[in-house]
């Protein structure tokens, strides 16, 4: 009986296009953005509270005198129910993923990688999500109770995620190789866009040099109605990129271990 509903619970997970931003509560959202407080004694901040926006006009402001609670990181709270799809080790084929930073986990990329850091995840012709953030070491490993990094607490640190459909994610693919995202974790199968393909930890220092020029991409969001209310319409986003090293120039090997 249970071997049944394991079997079950998985193939609704692969087919019913559930990589979405998620709340507090796990409810799907079309964007959220957070500014996570830093610790300070003098105010008496873990460097766990946090203030939250989001696409259903939604404001949460973390106290941990309210009963329902849940500091950055919650097993349970927000960014953990978003990045929920790669706390597993066992992907599904219609499933893609790449986490980048220059601060991943176990050490810091060399500074010809751009000067970023964020997860995408997405299902092959259906949605997901871009994370974009400032956290060093983030996620820290796929694990639900170990994602955030014991380092994250001290300063201010910001994430903005936004729910796509899948249409887009060339476009976000090519982003990140306009900035030379550092890759340090990814599961990109063969049948996802190429651009996500060249973000591959396998290709990430023998890329072509890319044109050292500002580049702006219109994107929008894919509109989801949050719990309970009409969906807004798609939302209008643009993504804008400039690496720093100059066209010609060869990017060096780097010796960043993996960080998971």
């Amino acid at each position: 009986m249970w071997r049944i509903f394991l079997m079950v619970s998985l193939l609704c997970w692969s087919t019913d296009g559930q990589v979405t931003c998620r709340d507090n509560n796990n409810g799907e959202v079309d964007w959220y953005i957070i500014y996570k407080a830093p610790q300070l004694n003098n105010i008496g901040t873990t460097g766990l509270e946090y203030l939250y926006i989001d696409s259903a006009g939604k404001k949460k402001e973390t106290l941990t005198t309210d009963p329902t609670y849940k500091p950055i990181n919650h097993p349970n709270g927000v960014l953990a129910n978003t990045l929920r799809p790669i706390f597993t080790t066992s992907l599904p084929d219609n499933f893609g993923f790449i986490s980048y930073s220059d601060q991943p986990p176990g050490c810091d990329a060399i500074d010809k990688f751009g000067h970023s850091k964020g997860v995408v995840m997405m299902e092959k012709d259906k949605t997901g999500v871009w994370l974009l953030h400032s956290t060093p070491r983030f996620p820290f490993l796929r694990d639900q109770k170990k994602f955030y990094p014991s380092s994250g607490a001290a300063k201010a640190q910001t994430f903005i995620c936004v729910t796509f459909k899948y249409d887009q994610f060339n476009k976000i693919g090519e982003h990140l190789l306009d900035i030379n995202a550092f890759t340090f974790d990814d599961h990109i199968p063969e049948g996802f866009y190429k651009e996500l393909k060249d973000l591959r930890r396998t290709g990430n220092n023998i890329r072509d040099p890319r044109v050292n020029q500002v580049k702006i991409q219109d994107l929008k969001s894919a509109g989801l109605p949050s719990t309970g209310l009409p969906s807004a319409g798609r939302t209008s986003f643009e993504s804008i990129a400039k690496k720093q090293y100059k066209a010609g120039e060869e990017a060096e090997d780097d010796e960043c271990d993996d960080g998971n």
